[in-house]
């Protein structure tokens, strides 16, 4: 404002009364139009403004209910899919303990019947070998009774100074050798 607008405006106001003005208090129609101003706001606000946000914060709180919703049904399927998933494992260890057990059983009776068989064998081998050894000392006996019968009669003959007929004396080496081999 310039300096004369002030003098204008401060000889008007002189000039009219000596009542002072509170520029701070509306004046009567001041506020019947704040009053209505305020009453079509409200109005507007209520009936035009406000549904609309209020239907966009609605759908939004149902959105998020819905996803709520939706993550807690997928929890709970991911849950018992889980449980279902640790049920079908656990059945399928237990099956392969159950299957590694036969094998094992399996395994064991094989190996008790190829050690019984073995052990049959190795019976069977001793006693044919115990057979052969008998008969070979029996073989070698009945040689060595022969040699031993002539070295003994010719032992005898030059021991006593005349020959001896082994067939005679033959019959006393083997009596001898059999009483000998008895003990």
């Amino acid at each position: 404002m310039t300096y004369a607008t002030v003098a204008v405006l401060g000889a008007g106001t002189a000039g009219a009364s000596t009542e002072a003005v509170n520029p701070i208090l509306p004046v009567d129609n001041e506020l019947f139009w704040g009053g209505l101003m305020f009453l079509v706001l409200w109005a507007l606000m209520k009936w035009v403004f406000l549904p609309p946000v209020l239907r966009t914060i609605q759908a939004r709180a149902d959105i998020v209910r819905d996803d709520l919703a939706a993550a807690d049904g997928a929890r709970a399927q991911a849950v018992s899919e889980s449980v279902a998933y640790d049920e079908s494992l656990a059945s399928a260890r237990a099956e392969a303990m159950r299957i590694i057990e036969g094998a094992r059983t399996e395994a064991e009776e094989e190996r008790r019947v190829l050690v019984s068989a073995a052990e049959a064998e190795a019976a069977r081998i001793r006693s044919e070998a115990a057979a052969d050894i008998a008969a070979a000392k029996r073989a070698a006996l009945a040689d060595l009774r022969e040699g031993v019968g002539s070295v003994a009669v010719r032992a005898a003959s030059a021991v006593v100074d005349r020959p001896l007929d082994p067939a005679d004396h033959q019959q006393v080496v083997q009596q001898y050798l059999d009483d000998v081999s008895s003990n």
